[in-house]
Order: structure tokens, then sequence, then C-alpha cells
């Protein structure tokens, strides 16, 4: 057993596979935009509760994850009445989730 567990662990060195990282808004990074920036496919950005005012793009990024801690009560992105509150102008993939959240006072831009 102990031999095929190195025999594993040289093959995923080999070939480079890369594990998805969780962020944490706030412990790791300030904000939810940083976190957007910083993130890489797949990774997960969870947040922590809050009441959150963001007028996000969202990046070109596949699989990327933007999740609550506890749930939309408790966690909430509040666009301040400015444009949208997550924008995306770009596509993304069908394994791309926001989750989590209450979304409020945003609205699409030119209305």
């Amino acid at each position: 057993m102990g031999r095929a567990m190195i025999l594993i662990t040289a093959a995923v060195l080999v070939h480079g596979v890369s594990v998805a990282a969780v962020i944490r808004v706030p412990g790791e990074v300030a904000g939810i935009e940083e976190a957007l920036t910083i993130a890489a496919p797949y990774d997960t950005i969870l947040v922590a509760p809050g009441t959150y005012h963001v007028n996000l793009v969202w990046p070109v990024t596949d699989g990327l994850k933007l999740e609550s801690e506890a749930g939309p009560e408790s966690t909430i992105l509040d666009g301040s009445g400015d444009v949208q509150v997550i924008g995306i102008y770009s596509g993304v993939d069908t394994t791309t989730v926001v989750r989590g959240f209450t979304i409020r006072n945003g609205h699409a831009e030119g209305q």
C-alpha cells in the first residue's frame, strides 16, 4: 500500500494537478472584489455573514463558486442602487455557482 501511495503522489506531482482553493472573505482577503481577482478556475470564494456593498464584475474563470457561509438571511450583496450587483459580461461555463446570498438594490445597466 505504501508503494502505491508514493506512485500516486509522484503522478500528481508530475502532471501538475492543481487543487481548487477556498478563499475566505473577509478572513484571507478584504473583499469579494479582491477574491474574484485572485481566484483560479474551480476555486470557491466563501463569504462570511454581513452586508457587502458591491458592484461586481465576474471574471472569465471557469467553475468559480461564490458562496455564503451562513445563507441568504445573513449574507447580503447590496448594489447601493448604482447598477448591477453582479455583472457577467463574458462567457462562464455551467459549473459557475453563486449561492446563498440575498441580492438587493441593484438593477440592469442603463435602467
